[in-house]
């Protein structure tokens, strides 16, 4: 837990910089000189973060460690009291792991208003009070929410949660579709330790359903999404993804979306991330990928990476019946699914997940409701070899400015 001064010295540094922590998507994409604006953020955020570990001393007893969480399908219910039993209990489990471990942040996973997301301004910012601010209460948990959207919070108007991330007194980070979360902390050993965060939206690549009548949910509820909406969306955010992953020198890279890429709960793989977006974690060796989306918990192993799934937080849990899906060459480390959908054989009502990022190892801890640990594991950091990419990536970038800026002038400059 920080201490007032530090928490003093974070908040002005985050609300005084042009983009605070974040490389977000339409910074990095729509600003004309992406490589200034990319080296500003960076020394702005590194003054923050560093002088945050630094300065410290560390009351919660973690010593130079890095501590978070995850939840994902958290988003309560569209009907009175607009949360539910699970979600609540989740709420109080994650509070008690915040206290015990000095969590510095939420990473929030989407489907975070279900059915259809927040709609219009007269019961926008009451669901979001019920079903957000007062179930996520606790002291604890007053530390900032790293947002991404699902498929449920496209049925509604996505851009009003992204709206309410706009008040700087707010714990609602959203800054955009696409960003970048950026930590660096000095480890038990005085080594510095990075750790990049990559937020992406799945939607904008695979697409969503939503049903316009309740009796579509049976027919649509576990359907492939349908591909994406706008190819130059999705090869958009395709690139943005693409080009965070060939920039990031962290130790530890995170990719975290709504859609699991594989999973053998009641959805099963996203067929379309998995010719998309796979191929980009495994070239830039990415640490793992973090999703939600199914009502259940996982860890699966696959071709030297790691899949964490935590969608249980309003309740659990989906049926596993598509492990025979997964590639048999991977291996399914642990799963938390009931027997057949919300038949209650798992004896859990909901989950999360927290992170423990040290120097020689990332501690992954999936939890049950009340905050018991069900599994763990160790992550190791990134091979040297990815994280060598960066001086290529930055001459890439800084050709491809180059490139864009002839055009403009109107010349036909050959790089």
């Amino acid at each position: 837990t920080l201490r007032r001064s530090q928490r003093t010295f974070l908040l002005i540094c985050l609300t005084s910089s042009p983009g605070g922590a974040y490389l977000t998507y339409s910074e990095i994409m729509n600003c004309p000189n992406k490589l200034s604006l990319l080296s500003t953020l960076l020394l702005l955020f590194r003054s923050c973060s560093t002088e945050e570990f630094k300065s410290g001393g560390d009351e919660s007893g973690s010593g130079g460690r890095l501590h978070f969480l995850a939840v994902g399908d958290w988003g309560g219910t569209d009907f009175f009291p607009y949360y539910t039993e699970g979600q609540v209990e989740t709420a109080d489990g994650m509070a008690k792991i915040a206290a015990e471990k000095g969590s510095e942040f939420v990473l929030a996973l989407g489907d975070n208003f279900y059915q259809t997301g927040l709609m219009d301004d007269a019961t926008a910012q009451m669901r979001f009070d019920e079903t957000f601010e007062k179930v996520y209460h606790h002291d604890d948990l007053q530390m900032p929410w790293h947002i991404i959207g699902g498929n449920h919070d496209y049925c509604g108007d996505i851009q009003k949660q992204i709206t309410i991330a706009t008040d700087p007194s707010n714990r609602w980070s959203f800054p955009d579709f696409n960003y970048k979360i950026t930590k660096e902390f000095i480890d038990e050993t005085g080594n510095n330790v990075k750790l990049d965060i990559i937020m992406t939206d799945s939607m904008h690549v695979a697409g969503f359903h939503c049903a316009e009548h309740p009796e579509e949910l049976d027919e649509e509820f576990f359907a492939q999404p349908p591909g994406p909406l706008s190819l130059v969306e999705a090869s958009t955010t395709l690139s943005y993804i693409e080009s965070a992953l060939m920039k990031s020198d962290a130790d530890y890279l995170v990719v975290a979306g709504h859609y699991p890429i594989y999973s053998p709960c009641s959805h099963g793989n996203t067929y379309e991330l998995i010719e998309k977006l796979d191929p980009l974690l495994k070239k830039y060796g990415v640490t793992a990928y973090l999703s939600g989306h199914e009502h259940c918990q996982f860890h699966y192993s696959f071709d030297d990476m790691d899949y964490f799934l935590t969608g249980a937080g309003m309740g659990c849990c989906y049926a596993a019946k598509n492990r025979d899906a997964l590639p048999e060459e991977g291996d399914l480390k642990y799963i938390l699914a009931d027997d057949f959908s919300y038949s209650g054989s798992s004896g859990v009502n909901g989950g999360f997940v927290s992170f423990d990022v040290g120097g020689d190892d990332m501690k992954v801890t999936i939890h049950r409701e009340d905050g018991s640990s069900l599994y763990e594991t160790e992550l190791r950091p990134r091979s040297d070899q990815f994280k060598s990419l960066t001086e290529e990536a930055i001459a890439v970038e800084r050709e491809r400015e180059l490139t864009k800026q002839s055009y403009v002038e109107g010349k036909s400059v050959q790089y």
